[in-house]
């Protein structure tokens, strides 16, 4: 029994050299010579991991508890490795401390301080309103329960109010599940780990086994707490992992993996963040996650060790085993149209690819993907660079898109930009570098005949042949804009701003960067007046709107978040 994770890792690792045989005979075929000398490297690296595996595993019974040989940078041994079968797998404060760091953390990296701070003030705000709601819940329940789930009925003679006052001897761990699940949706995460999960040891096991569906795991956390806290989070549908960087070793991955394959079946969605990736780490990962895996993404590296041949991370991915439906990869670097073509030809569905600052995507490298799926594709964010008309027709094939994004259109005329009026669920439109598109085309785009009755978000950065008539056409053309970016417009005056403010009242977000025809003064009616919604402007390079227009709104209102002239945020 002791020796079964230890199995499954070798056979594992047996299993990614193979692939990586595979893949190393596809490539001599096409001589990547660079990409070629990677694959041959990280055959010889899983070798030598191979044989260190068996080398243990071939000691006797009677040697093994003796072994300290370390199989990695980490200091994995046999009997380490040995201890997480062998090991009680029982809950402890210490990991529900550790969990409350991991959340803690990830407030404070998705929100700066206003935010996060206005975050907080909104939630004291609608206490008493999730409160009232909670307890109407409870109420209407009809169960005979006191809310002391301690059996100590001492309320306090402000809280007797809220409280139903029924049968003493019953209490909250008397509800089922369902219903205890239904009360902690109430309630934040941080405040479900921080003071829910450790008051006993059934509300602990509720939250991270069937409520706990997503973790940010940094290294606040030991590489050897993070398999036993797998353990505990069978409900886990998506993980992030956040700065672990050359200090994993790949058997520490493969620890991680099995134990998370072993544990939740769910898992779709796996996101890297500021990871240190190898063709041995995406080999693992198919080899763990064939069945459940939808989503995958990587950030941008941020770390000086950029992974430089990411060509051949896609051609694994490109795996007709896979269920991988959503990817992103942008700005990574070694991407070729050779990687890109054996992603989408071998991958089975595809809903959302997005494959940002990628320069090599060229026409041809859009047919294949529309061509194989068009009746799935929902959203596309890609580089335009080498995209022409043409790539535009192969796109009009994708119906079901609804988000879509192409920067640097610098060689599209935009004779066909009707083709998105082909997509009558559109929520998202991106477009920028539009310098070769006239003003014809841009009304083939937004005209008095067609209303994208489902466009929220548009972007149009770097178009200069934007003016006011184009302003109108846009307004009238998406009624429901939320978030409107015209970028460099120097065409577009008062009188095409003033029709954004008037028109737009849904918005929330405008960005006018380098608009520098427009004065602004109806800024003096926001929002009490137009844009009631708004929460943040975007006047940098607007140099013709003075401070004290925008600094008096930022002193009437101050929850919107205003950027001047300089690009500076206005501050108190």
């Amino acid at each position: 029994m002791s020796d079964l994770l230890y199995n499954r890792l070798l056979l594992n690792f047996i299993n990614v050299k193979n692939r990586l045989e595979s893949l190393l005979n596809l490539y001599c075929i096409n001589e990547y010579r660079l990409d070629i000398k990677e694959l041959q490297i990280s055959i010889g690296f899983v070798s030598n991991l191979i044989d260190k595996l068996q080398y243990e595993l071939k000691l006797t019974d009677n040697l093994k508890p003796f072994s300290n040989h370390s199989l990695c940078n980490n200091n994995w041994t046999w009997k380490k490795i040995q201890q997480l079968d062998m090991k009680e797998q029982c809950l402890n404060l210490e990991f529900l401390a550790l969990l409350r760091l991991q959340t803690l953390a990830t407030c404070f990296d998705e929100f700066d301080e206003q935010k996060f701070l206005k975050q907080t003030t909104n939630f004291n705000i609608n206490r008493q309103y999730h409160l009232n709601k909670m307890m109407k819940f409870i109420d209407e329940t009809k169960s005979t329960i006191a809310c002391d789930h301690m059996h100590i009925n001492k309320l306090s003679s402000s809280l007797s109010s809220f409280i139903p006052q029924y049968d003493l001897n019953k209490n909250l761990l008397d509800l089922p599940q369902e219903i205890l699940l239904r009360i902690f949706s109430f309630i934040c995460p941080c405040e479900l780990i921080s003071n829910i999960a450790p008051t006993c040891r059934l509300f602990a096991n509720l939250i991270l086994t069937c409520f706990y569906s997503h973790l940010d795991l940094s290294p606040l956390i030991s590489i050897y707490d993070v398999p036993r806290l797998f353990n505990h989070l069978s409900c886990l549908q998506s993980i992030r992992f956040i700065d672990w960087k050359d200090n994993i070793s790949i058997l520490t991955w493969s620890i991680w993996f099995d134990i998370l394959s072993r544990k939740t079946s769910n898992l779709k969605k796996i996101h890297f963040q500021n990871i240190s990736i190898s063709p041995v780490l995406i080999c693992l990962l198919i080899e763990y996650f064939p069945h459940c895996l939808e989503t995958l993404t990587f950030d941008y590296q941020q770390n000086n060790n950029y992974y430089r041949n990411f060509d051949l991370i896609l051609c694994l991915l490109g795996d007709k085993n896979l269920k991988l439906k959503n990817l992103t990869a942008s700005y990574q670097l070694g991407i070729t149209n050779f990687g890109i073509l054996q992603l989408v030809k071998n991958l089975n569905t595809l809903v959302e690819l997005n494959l940002v600052n990628i320069n090599t995507i060229n026409d041809q490298s859009i047919k294949v993907l529309c061509d194989k799926h068009n009746v799935y594709l929902e959203i596309l964010r890609i580089d335009g660079a080498q995209l022409t008309d043409k790539a535009l027709d192969y796109i009009a094939q994708c119906h079901r898109l609804r988000k879509i994004m192409i920067e640097f259109c610098i060689n599209m005329t935009g004779s066909n930009f009707s083709i998105f009026q082909n997509f009558p669920k559109l929520e998202e439109l991106y477009l920028s570098a539009l310098n070769n598109i006239s003003s014809e085309s841009f009304q083939l785009l937004f005209n008095k005949n067609y209303t994208f009755k489902y466009l929220q978000c548009l972007k149009l950065d770097e178009y200069h042949m934007i003016d006011d008539n184009c302003i109108r056409l846009i307004v009238q053309s998406c009624p429901h804009l939320i978030d409107l970016t015209c970028s460099l417009a120097y065409n577009v005056t008062d009188e095409g701003f003033n029709e954004i403010v008037i028109r737009c009242n849904q918005l929330q977000y405008l960005t006018l960067t380098g608009c520098n025809q427009i004065y602004g003064e109806i800024l003096f009616d926001v929002p009490e007046k137009y844009l009631k919604s708004i929460k943040y402007l975007n006047f940098d390079k607007c140099n013709q709107i003075e401070d004290f227009i925008l600094i008096d709104l930022f002193q009437r209102t101050k929850f919107i978040l205003i950027i001047d002239s300089y690009g500076s945020l206005i501050k108190l």
